[in-house]
């Protein structure tokens, strides 16, 4: 017992940490005005919207919770974030994140949170607390790798499983709770006033650039012509709701605005059917031919990015066999948190030098579509989320690096790699 409860103190503090990661970034943004919006609004109120963001987040880990454990039960795989390897799902969530975009810069109304209907303020509260839910599942932080191995593992009892799930969860929420809650922290809110408007268009556009971020996935998942038909969805989705707004506005009739959200919600349905198709592709790794070491050092010192090649487990047992080390970055597009890592910290010229210099190969494992091969040897190494960073090395041992990195700490183990299997003992091929 001792040890779940060391287990859901790590999941509180990886939830708490999930406020600060990327992919989260705008769910914070609409978070944040909802506070200033009701800075000024009575206790019991702040408070009410506080639970009723809580409970938004508890529900949707909750739903995740009995998800995980009915696959496992049947004997699936399951991972953090695995459902952002689903096209429709991806562009569910472009589609959702794109229209409250619209709504913010203006586009469209739709108050949920009206001044004076308190309980329609909640309901807001309540979808926002979702939205962030699901929003925060493609990334990883410190400490929630350790909580979701726990909870995903086939190991854990069912009611171990809800249980970290929904210490992530109330992780997640406690910023939010704590304003709502701690009179002295909302009396410091800044007062609201015309600046809100300015701040509400800030946060449309930060959602949109979410939803560019994600099409990125999508992009990386569908044939190029469903991509682009994706893409004209989008535009019948904005003109529909645009639509909703200048002709059945609040300041209609109830029959005309009825028929006027009729004609909206046929227009998408027409546009989705006929343009969703959503067709997987194949996903191709850029790579590099890295028969030995002194060529792909060659190749990496004229490239500007790490020469990638394609994960491969039998590669790997060859190069090993050469006395040769490998080093795996599983990434995939929907994580945030690897591609920040990539670009500020592995794919740096410190570690493009140190790869030249020792003759390790760099392989990066793409989990942007499912692959169970992948996600078998991500379990092995006792991961359910990414990114991870690993050593191969020729004596069968496996250097795991922590989920947070930094330049130096990856250059620190490429040299200890390199220097107990240095590259001039690398058997020729």
């Amino acid at each position: 017992m001792a040890s779940l409860l060391e287990y859901i103190g790590i999941g509180l503090l990886g939830g708490l940490i999930l406020n600060v990661m990327p992919c989260v970034l705008p769910v914070l943004t609409m978070k944040l005005f909802h506070v200033l919006e009701h800075g000024s609004s009575d206790a019991r109120s702040r408070k009410m919207h506080g639970v009723a963001y809580a409970a938004g987040i508890l529900t949707a880990f909750l739903v995740l919770a009995i998800a995980v454990i009915v696959l496992r039960a049947s004997g699936e795989r399951v991972g953090w974030g695995m459902q952002f390897q689903h096209p429709p799902f991806v562009a569910t969530m472009i589609a959702l994140i794109f229209a409250f975009g619209l709504n913010a810069l203006g586009v469209f109304e739709f108050n949920i949170s009206v001044h004076g209907h308190h309980h329609q303020g909640y309901t807001a509260s309540y979808f926002n607390g979702i939205f962030a839910a699901v929003m925060s599942t493609p990334c990883s932080a410190p400490f929630l790798g350790t909580a979701a191995a726990f909870a995903l593992g086939a190991g854990a009892i069912w009611w171990q499983t809800l249980a970290m799930f929904l210490a992530i969860g109330f992780g997640l929420a406690s910023p939010f709770l704590l304003v709502s809650f701690v009179p002295s922290l909302a009396k410091a809110l800044p007062r609201p006033g015309q600046w809100m408007e300015t701040f509400k268009s800030l946060m449309g556009f930060t959602l949109l650039a979410a939803a560019v971020w994600l099409f990125g996935t999508l992009q990386a998942q569908v044939t190029a012509d469903s991509a682009r038909d994706f893409l004209a969805f989008l535009l019948v989705l904005a003109i529909a709701l645009w639509g909703t707004h200048h002709f059945g506005g609040v300041i209609y009739g109830n029959a005309r605005r009825a028929i006027v959200r009729a004609v909206a919600l046929g227009l998408v349905v027409a546009a989705g059917t006929q343009t969703l198709s959503l067709e997987q592709a194949k996903r191709e790794i850029a790579s590099a031919q890295c028969a030995g070491s002194a060529p792909a050092g060659a190749k990496a010192a004229a490239a500007a990015h790490i020469p990638w090649t394609a994960f491969d487990l039998g590669q790997i047992g060859v190069e090993n066999k050469r006395g040769r080390p490998i080093f795996a970055d599983f990434t995939a597009e929907w994580c945030a948190n690897c591609k920040t890592n990539d670009k500020l910290f592995v794919d740096t010229q410190a570690v493009r030098d140190r790869l030249r210099t020792s003759g390790i190969l760099p392989m990066k494992a793409d989990l942007t579509n499912n692959d169970d091969a992948l996600w078998d040897e991500a379990n092995a190494l006792g991961r359910t989320g990414i990114p991870i960073y690993v050593l191969y090395l020729p004596d069968g041992t496996r250097d795991l690096l922590p989920e947070a990195i930094t330049t130096d700490m990856l250059v620190a183990h490429l040299e200890a790699a390199a220097k107990k299997f240095p590259p001039e003992h690398v058997v020729k091929q």
